[in-house]
């Protein structure tokens, strides 16, 4: 699997006095400076309120940087997720044997920005890079059984905590600060062809996801609590 990242320092402040990235009450505001959820916000208008860019100078825009997106699994020790690393390591979770092959990493869905950070997955992988330098601050690697790979259309973030489906069909709750995992749970019959790669949506206490099938099966929806993984 693919190439080299920047790496980045992470918060050395412990966990447990830090406020959560994304109070539940912030996704209900217009859109500022951030892009929480798919969308944006709940109208869906995927349009920002910021000005300093407006169809005056627009068009001055340029590069500021780039970043290839790691798929690469980095084994090693595992770190204080606080403390600045020296390596940057991948945390990696699933239920598959790590013999499937998958294709490199490649975005075909949302980015979410919250407090100056990128939140980026694609099938299999979840990222979170400084948002002015492109460094990249951590990794998540899935494991999977297999399914449909198309794409992964994005992240929901929930207090502190970060959600992603699985191709293979899981619900992922990860620390949005540090990249480890929270818990995984199933969504669908992975046995029946299902396959995830809704973006899920947080509204309320409510983690909205949905499944779709490659044997012309219904689709469908499900609500899990986000603290716990329960539906």
């Amino acid at each position: 699997m693919a190439a080299s990242a920047l790496a980045c320092a992470a918060d050395p402040t412990p966990a447990t006095s830090l406020p959560p990235l994304l109070p539940p009450a912030q996704l209900m505001q217009p859109l500022k400076d951030s892009w929480p959820t798919y969308s944006g916000d709940y109208t869906g208008q995927r349009y920002s309120a910021l000005k300093l860019v407006d169809k005056s100078n627009v068009g001055h825009l340029s590069l500021a940087w780039t970043t290839r997106l790691n798929g690469e699994v980095r084994d090693g020790k595992s770190r204080n997720p606080f403390a600045p690393p020296s390596d940057l390591l991948t945390t990696v979770g699933g239920e598959g044997n790590g013999d499937y092959a998958i294709p490199p990493p490649a975005v075909k869905g949302a980015v979410l920005e919250v407090a100056g950070v990128l939140y980026v997955t694609s099938p299999d992988n979840a990222w979170a890079f400084d948002a002015r330098t492109g460094a990249e601050l951590w990794h998540y690697f899935w494991k999977t059984r297999g399914g449909t790979h198309i794409a992964s259309r994005g992240p929901a973030i929930w207090n502190n905590s970060l959600f992603f489906e699985t191709p293979d069909d899981y619900l992922v709750s990860l620390d949005a600060r540090n990249g480890h995992e929270n818990w995984h749970v199933t969504i669908a019959a992975f046995a029946d062809e299902y396959f995830s790669t809704m973006a899920p949506v947080v509204i309320g206490n409510h983690l909205l996801v949905g499944t779709g099938n490659d044997s012309d099966q219904p689709g469908f929806l499900q609500s899990f609590d986000p603290a716990t993984g329960r539906r």
